[in-house]
């Protein structure tokens, strides 16, 4: 995870470098991951899709769900990533943004990522400390990962206007025959998205997400598989 990102500066990193590798630190430790409605059709074949609350109760946030207890990823094996599809928000690793203030966003990176070197890789500056184009690269990646967010962020607040959300505790029996449930989470009411308006189902088909909201139910079929990746040692 990026545990001490740093700003990106031409001068303290005029020799960073960046290896074309994936790293397991993005994924090591994770229960879930932010996922946004553009993504849903694509990950929704390979894990389960819930919505969690902000902690301010703002709103709420897709993620996709890789584990059944904070700091486990069933995704990962043999120091193998499995999960088929990776999610925008760890894509950026070793990279994040950071509030520098109301209006301002720095771009920040980890230096003690393992895909980051001072040796070899993709150079972020050129010689004379302009950027170069894999720097180039990486802010477009999160201008567009900016703005499909927040177009994903407007259409879950609309739904959450519509009243579709419910909260739904994920309940399991692990392979030692044990009971657990996992609250905190959140779907889409089906039988609410079932009887909406004309208007209302319209509205959400301008905005492009009935594909979304469709591969969210079906993920929800993946909880099955989830729960065979289970260690039969789980407690």
């Amino acid at each position: 995870m990026l545990a001490k990102p740093v700003p990106l500066s031409n001068e303290t990193h005029k020799d960073l470098k960046i290896l074309p590798k994936f790293s397991l630190e993005a994924v090591n430790g994770r229960h879930v991951a932010p996922l946004m409605l553009q993504e849903f059709v694509a990950a929704a074949p390979f894990f389960p899709i819930f919505f969690l609350k902000n902690q301010d109760n703002s709103g709420y946030n897709a993620v996709a769900v890789y584990g059944l207890k904070e700091q486990q990823n069933l995704f990962v094996e043999n120091d193998t990533y499995t999960g088929g599809y990776l999610p925008a928000s760890i894509r950026t690793y070793p990279f994040t943004l950071a509030q520098a203030s109301d209006e301002q966003l720095v771009l920040c990176v980890n230096e003690q990522a393992e895909n980051v070197s001072r040796t070899e890789g993709q150079p972020m500056f050129n010689e004379d400390g302009s950027n170069t184009e894999f720097f180039e690269g990486v802010n477009k990646f999160f201008r567009d990962y900016i703005d499909s967010n927040t177009v994903s962020r407007n259409i879950v607040k609309q739904m959450e206007e519509m009243d579709l959300f419910k909260a739904d505790g994920l309940q399991y029996t692990d392979a030692a025959g044990n009971q657990h449930r996992l609250d905190g989470f959140f779907v889409i009411n089906r039988e609410k998205f079932d009887a909406l308006s004309d208007e209302q189902f319209l509205s959400l088909r301008k905005f492009g997400v009935l594909p979304a909201i469709y591969a969210h139910f079906s993920s929800l079929d993946r909880i099955g598989a989830l729960i065979q990746k289970l260690p039969v040692t789980a407690a």
